[in-house]
């Protein structure tokens, strides 16, 4: 009886130790992203994207397949590329647009995104939201003060969840490119501003 009471106990704190290691290997692997705030919402946000990389990697290790071999390996590397877009994307909103309507927070990452898919711009968020004099450089780390409702919206435009349309690359406070897509006219009360979303590629160039 003795023997199996140990037993237990040897086992708790075996599966303690292991979600401590998990947990501090999870903190070093995907950084600040972990500690995102839950004020309007339980459990992290993720891209459709993430939950059918992680349904993938689900499906193989039913398969047999373990963390250590190159199939599941891939996965977590392209679920990590996922999160990093997420945490930009979503700081990007929060310094731009984090007391504006849904709407406007969600345009404001589809123009990142939009410059991602046009060969007129770098080809990642990182690149696209780097870009010297366009964006700013502090967007780039330190995601702990993002609330839960810029990550959503980022989702949102990360999902397609939106009707902006794709050759929509500027946000700014006066009109610029070849046309104007939407004005966004915010008032909080505090502060009001006149956001400008419009068409069309760089200067010379389309």
């Amino acid at each position: 009886m003795r023997h199996r009471r140990d037993t237990i106990i040897w086992c708790l704190l075996f599966t303690v130790f292991f979600i401590i290691v998990l947990i501090t290997l999870s903190k070093l692997v995907c950084g600040d992203s972990w500690a995102m705030p839950v004020e309007d919402g339980p459990g992290p946000v993720r891209t459709a994207k993430q939950d059918a990389l992680h349904e993938a990697a689900e499906l193989l290790r039913a398969a047999g397949y373990t963390d250590t071999d190159e199939p599941i390996l891939a996965l977590q590397a392209a679920w990590a590329r996922e999160q990093g877009d997420l945490d930009i994307l979503a700081k990007v909103i929060e310094y731009e647009a984090g007391d504006c309507p849904w709407d406007h927070k969600v345009a404001v990452a589809a123009v990142v995104l939009n410059r991602v898919a046009s060969p007129a711009f770098p080809d990642s968020v990182y690149d696209v939201v780097g870009q010297p004099g366009q964006y700013h450089s502090m967007y780039l780390s330190g995601f702990s003060g993002v609330r839960r409702s810029s990550y959503e919206a980022a989702r949102a435009a990360m999902d397609g969840n939106h009707d902006v349309p794709a050759d929509v690359f500027w946000q700014a406070q006066f009109p610029q490119g070849k046309s104007i897509w939407w004005v966004s006219y915010v008032n909080t009360g505090w502060y009001s501003s006149t956001t400008f979303f419009c068409r069309g590629l760089p200067y010379g160039e389309g």
